[in-house]
């Protein structure tokens, strides 16, 4: 059955691509240091398939991806390292690093303006000259720990994105249950070479999020 279901998913993808609302399951183009959340059409069919936000709610988080990515880079007086936006349900979390403080502010304000965005995460490190991790190993951590979660029977890791900043991997995205996030850092911190993990996995059987509530930017450190 879930043989039949990814088949059909991937069908699904190829026919968008030779016509119908094809913009939606393509991945939003980033500028040279950004990186996007989805890692190409099929992948995304297939996550559609696996993730309980919905269709409609998938495609408006992409949309915010892309917004809040195109806004930073075009910014002339921002300077982002590497920098990564991904939306869940409209709540926001920006990956990266920044050059200086006053960034943080201008980030905010993007975040604030592109769309329903219910509240903003970060995981922000200044840029440092001394880091004995450089963006090439960040590049090659991130892949190595999403082939291990793919590999692993016990964590759905096609809804996981992973970003890794100075050697420090984040998680996020969204699994079936909480022994999954315990699985995911596990995996990821036995990766030689990973300085830390942080997660902001959620499970689908954790509370929802309130989308009728205001929308309020709620601004971590």
């Amino acid at each position: 059955m879930q043989k039949i279901k990814l088949l059909c998913l991937i069908s699904l993808s190829l026919i968008c691509l030779s016509g119908c609302s094809a913009s939606i399951l393509i991945p939003p183009l980033p500028g040279p240091t950004m990186v996007p959340s989805a890692i190409g059409t099929i992948y995304t069919a297939y996550a559609i398939g696996a993730d309980e936000r919905g269709f409609q709610t998938i495609v408006e988080d992409e949309m915010i991806e892309a917004k809040i990515q195109s806004k930073i880079f075009h910014q002339k007086d921002l300077k982002v390292l590497g920098l990564s936006a991904y939306s869940y349900n409209g709540n926001v979390y920006i990956v990266g690093q920044y050059d200086n403080k006053k960034d943080m502010s201008k980030i905010r304000k993007i975040v604030r303006k592109s769309g329903k965005v219910n509240s903003l995460t970060t995981f922000m490190l200044p840029e440092s000259e001394n880091s004995s991790c450089n963006a090439a190993e960040d590049y090659i951590l991130q892949m190595q720990v999403k082939e291990a979660l793919l590999e692993n029977d016990s964590v759905w890791g096609t809804n996981i994105a992973v970003k890794s900043v100075q050697c420090n991997v984040v998680l996020l995205g969204r699994v079936g249950n909480i022994n999954e996030i315990t699985y995911a850092k596990k995996i990821a911190a036995s990766i030689e070479g990973v300085s830390s993990v942080k997660s902001f996995i959620k499970s689908s059987k954790q509370n929802k999020y309130n989308m009728t509530r205001k929308q309020e930017i709620a601004f971590n450190k």
